[in-house]
């Protein structure tokens, strides 16, 4: 019995040797390398050979691993495990992004980015094979490009299937492409004959005629055809495909795959096409029993389950795993059940964090097995992750757990869980409880001797107080952070303090001392090639500017971030830029260009849905109408604007210009 899917390494790696020499020159020349082609074409495969060839090849003098696979939608998780595997990357527990006037954005700082390049800066030879590099986002693909620019021993290889492709904006010229294409039918011919050399030649062309080329088609086709007891059952099984819609071809084919098990296997890859997609032994029983080895032999035996590596397993095509998880709409309804069950055999186990991320969206189920998570990495990276995608429920849910792990337990995670669990405070507006929360995490830092955590926490507490107006205050500690920065030596926590700092000269209206701090930030970016830094460093000089009445050196900063922004693909910050574009054209009486950049901005809110700066940019539009003495195109601005801006200062501003147009 052939398997439905086994690595097909060295020789039997069919009509792949240009692609597999041409890979190969590209690593050993190039930073970035980017292996395109659709899904089950065999991406996967080719990084399997590749990293076998290397391996072989430098075997005898280099004893340290040098190639990893990581997957993109856990990049910074994974980046920790391999550059810093003694290190926490803490995610969020550091200097928060603090609005100022206008439409421009404050200092950011992503910790983590700033984290892991530090210790991929230094590393030693390695070669990091991404799949789902489609899922990186866009910090992710900022922080390989840099990593590579600073340290030419590192080697990123992202596989991003072709659907995607366009979807992902990667810097030009930054690196090589190796594209995959359908197999010939040569090629095809001989993976089925090497399979199945009894088949007859009229089974063979229909295969070949089936596949179009991919070689995850036609072994799936052989396979099945293996299964069958005579020819006359293999031609009956192969007329019912279509042979010009591939997605009905692959829906038979996927039926066909789960009717050659038992029902006892049948219901054990079910279960398992509910669970994480990446699997361990562990999972493995924890979802299906202890009482699953001989049906979990039967899948293993049939390829259908692949152990890749270190003894993770998958099902074998994720869009089987699709097909799985639509025909069982009973499962997935117990599913709550089953995760719950599931997640005792594995509470302490960094595997945990595969179950909960799975759920993340499914705050139901989230909240159950969080409360039986036992691993502390486990909890605040979870948090971390769904602060990052924006959901706050999960993030405060998950470190209130963590603090009640470690309260006067382990100050270190006691510290971490309760300055993460300020920063949703203060994002909540509910700031006396987050100085309450950073105040105890500095405590236990300094009890620790942590700078930089300490440095964090004085940081936090900073922007809290800017939050609250109380300037001197703000100032206070951020100048506390920024020497404690100092003596560390980190520029990236230096830039936001300095921003920061700025920000609040801003505000208090002393804008040279503002610009000066401002251009210290951006200096220190520009040194480490933080190009999100960079934009929002030249936005918030750019308002300054503005206040100060200069407009052509404001229009001058704000197009640098403009395009700054537009190289990162960071939508939120074309916009905001755009917006500002338009307020100093407005400013100028530049009517007609004014409203050209409030609707390229009003485009892009839309796009990215954020209501409020939506409401904020149609009421611009609506006030450069009224100076254009169009009343009733500026009242019906107003009018729509007033809508979404419920609940928000804004709404207030709306409504006293449609009571001045009204004549109220």
């Amino acid at each position: 019995m052939i398997k439905i899917l086994d690595p097909q390494y060295g020789d039997n790696f069919v009509g792949r040797g240009e692609e597999v020499k041409e890979l190969k020159e590209k690593i050993e020349n190039n930073g970035i390398v980017v292996i395109t082609g659709d899904r089950g074409i065999g991406k996967t495969n080719l990084t399997f050979v590749v990293e076998k060839a290397i391996n072989e090849k430098k075997a005898g003098f280099l004893k340290k691993k040098t190639c990893y696979h990581v997957n993109g939608s856990l990049f910074y998780e994974e980046m920790g495990k391999i550059f810093a595997p003694s290190k926490r990357i803490t995610g969020v527990s550091s200097s928060v992004s603090t609005p100022v006037g206008g439409a421009g954005g404050g200092i950011s700082w992503n910790p983590r980015e700033s984290f892991i390049l530090e210790y991929m800066e230094k590393s030693k030879e390695k070669i990091i094979f991404v799949e789902n590099a489609h899922e990186l986002k866009k910090v992710e693909f900022e922080t390989i490009f840099e990593a590579t620019r600073r340290n030419n021993l590192l080697r990123f290889v992202l596989e991003i299937a072709t659907p995607y492709k366009y979807d992902v904006q990667l810097r030009g010229g930054s690196y090589e492409v190796v594209k995959l294409k359908e197999l010939s039918k040569e090629d095809i011919e001989k993976i089925v004959i090497r399979e199945c050399p009894n088949f007859s030649d009229v089974i063979i062309k229909m295969i070949i005629s089936l596949s179009k080329g991919y070689p995850y088609v036609a072994r799936s086709l052989a396979y099945i055809c293996d299964i069958k007891n005579t020819e006359e059952e293999m031609f009956k099984f192969l007329n019912t495909l279509s042979y010009d819609d591939m997605k009905f071809n692959l829906g038979k084919i996927h039926k066909e795959v789960l009717e050659t098990l038992d029902k006892d296997s049948q219901e054990v890859i079910k279960k398992l096409a509910i669970a994480p997609a990446t699997l361990t032994l562990k999972l493995i029983e924890a979802f299906c029993g202890k009482e699953v080895d001989t049906s979990l032999n039967d899948i293993i035996e049939r390829g259908i389950l692949v152990e890749s590596r270190e003894k993770i397993y998958q099902i074998y095509h994720p869009l089987f795993r699709e097909y799985l998880r639509h025909t069982q709409r009973i499962a997935i309804g117990n599913k709550k059940e089953i995760y719950c069950r599931a997640i005792e055999k594995v509470k302490s186990e960094f595997d945990s964090f595969f179950m909960l991320l799975e759920v993340l969206n499914e705050p139901d189920i989230f909240k159950e097995l969080i409360k039986r998570t036992e691993n502390y990495e486990v909890i605040n990276s979870i948090g971390s992750q769904a602060y990052t995608w924006g959901k706050l429920k999960q993030a405060l849910y998950a470190w209130n757990h963590l603090l009640e792990r470690t309260k006067d337990k382990d100050k270190e995670w006691e510290s971490i869980a309760r300055g993460n669990i300020g920063i949703i405070y203060q994002i909540k507006g509910e700031l006396d409880k987050a100085l309450e929360y950073y105040g105890k995490a500095l405590q236990l830092d300094e009890e620790l001797g942590s700078k930089a955590g300490m440095a964090a926490d004085l940081g936090n507490i900073g922007n809290a107080y800017q939050t609250k107006g109380e300037f001197d205050k703000a100032l206070e500690y951020y100048g506390k952070a920024l020497k404690l920065n100092e003596e560390l030596g980190s520029k990236a926590g230096m830039a936001a303090d300095l921003g920061n700092i700025g920000n609040v000269y801003q505000i208090k209206g002393e804008l040279d001392k503002a610009l000066e701090y401002y251009g210290k930030a951006l200096q220190l970016n520009e040194e480490l090639g933080r190009k999100a830094g960079m934009a929002i460093g030249l936005g918030n000089i750019g308002i300054v500017y503005k206040i100060k009445g200069e407009l052509d050196k404001a229009l001058e900063y704000y197009a640098k971030a403009l395009q700054l922004n537009e190289e990162l693909g960071r939508k939120e910050g074309m916009a905001k830029q755009l917006g500002n574009i338009g307020i100093v054209y407005k400013i100028k009486r530049e009517l007609d260009k004014a409203l050209e950049y409030f609707r390229k901005a009003l485009k892009k809110f839309k796009d990215i849905g954020s209501r409020i700066e939506t409401a904020r940019t149609l009421m611009n539009i609506g006030d450069v109408f009224v100076l254009k003495g169009e009343k009733k195109r500026a009242l019906d601005c107003y009018t729509e604007a007033k809508d979404l801006a419920k609940g928000n200062s804004v709404f207030e501003e709306i409504t006293k210009r449609i009571n001045i147009i009204r004549g109220e």
